[in-house]
């Protein structure tokens, strides 16, 4: 048996972390379907509390956090002036986020990843396609800036699921091409139209940092494809080798479910994911442009640790 590499465990300790994340909310989620189903929810809090969102039975107070205030501050006074960064974070339990140059605008380059990787999903479960049919590497498909599938023979076959695999979590470009080639342009335009980000494949398509967001929101409350799907795709996600962004600014136990995406032409720098900190999970988005590598590193991993402690210690 060949030795594993440093960077296939690496995989799959992130994926192994993520699983066993995913297990601990899946027991808060039975939880939760058991009293909704006794009517315990409706006997504990209902009565008692019949205005008030009833997962909030489920969420202790101390991670309830409104108060984004001082790091709303921080973001601002560091990067508010420099309109060629967009920034949007949100903390998943309370809603309660910060927007930074919500309205800059910035080409998604291999962000677009996700919303394909969403119309192929939805393919499967309108039952037109299956996970193990198999598609056809036409020469084409072939792109050598990501991935390495570029390499294959041309006419080689690989199933829908290995192709969504490598697209999101290798950020293929070729496995990418081969599914855009095999949807439907209204296809694509349905998962857009459902984001709130109607017409946005008849504009010259850029998105902010807030905008892009609604798309990984769409994953973690699984209301565009169905749960086991929305955990497939993030799953993938959060087997990104690219560790060099907003990852580099948190511990490496914490799961990460993300995209990059880069242009060198246009010095376009980009991550976009949800951060699995345990009971308090938040959304961050990072777009810059006109920025060299080194430097879109350095502004990402500072703003991601900053967000980060701030989640991890805030206490009232």
């Amino acid at each position: 048996m060949k030795k594993k590499t440093e960077s296939q465990i690496k995989q799959n300790t992130k994926l192994l972390m993520f699983a066993g994340l995913f297990l601990a909310v899946l027991l808060t989620t039975n939880a939760g379907t058991y009293f909704l189903s006794t009517g315990r929810v409706s006997e504990l809090d209902s009565s008692k509390f019949p205005l008030l969102n009833p997962a909030r039975a489920f969420i202790d107070q101390k991670d309830l956090i409104v108060n984004f205030q001082p790091l709303r501050d921080y973001l601002n006074e560091q990067y508010e002036t420099d309109l060629n960064i967009s920034i949007y974070f949100e903390y998943l339990p309370t809603g309660a986020n910060i927007a930074i140059n919500k309205d800059a605008e910035f080409y998604p380059a291999s962000l677009l990843k996700v919303p394909v990787a969403m119309a192929v999903v939805k393919k499967i479960e309108r039952g037109e396609w299956k996970w193990g049919n198999e598609l056809v590497l036409m020469s084409t498909d072939k792109d050598e800036k990501f991935g390495t599938l570029y390499k294959k023979p041309t006419n080689s076959t690989y199933t829908i699921d290995e192709l969504v695999r490598r697209s999101l979590s290798d950020s293929d470009n070729t496995a990418h091409f081969m599914l855009v080639r095999n949807l439907e342009i209204e296809e694509m335009k349905d998962v857009y139209d459902h984001m709130g980000l109607k017409g946005f494949l008849d504009t010259e398509g850029s998105l902010s940092a807030k905008r892009y967001a609604l798309i990984f929101r769409a994953l973690y409350s699984a209301s565009y494809v169905n749960e086991e799907n929305s955990q497939k795709l993030l799953s993938y996600l959060s087997q990104s080798p690219f560790d060099t962004y907003i990852q580099s600014g948190l511990l490496k136990d914490i799961p990460f479910a993300h995209k990059i995406g880069i242009d060198v032409d246009k010095k376009i720098h980009l991550d976009s994911g949800i951060v699995y900190l345990k009971n308090r999970p938040y959304l961050l988005t990072v777009m810059t442009k006109g920025k060299d590598e080194k430097n879109a590193q350095k502004i990402m991993e500072d703003l991601s640790r900053k967000v980060y402690n701030y989640v991890e210690n805030y206490e009232e």
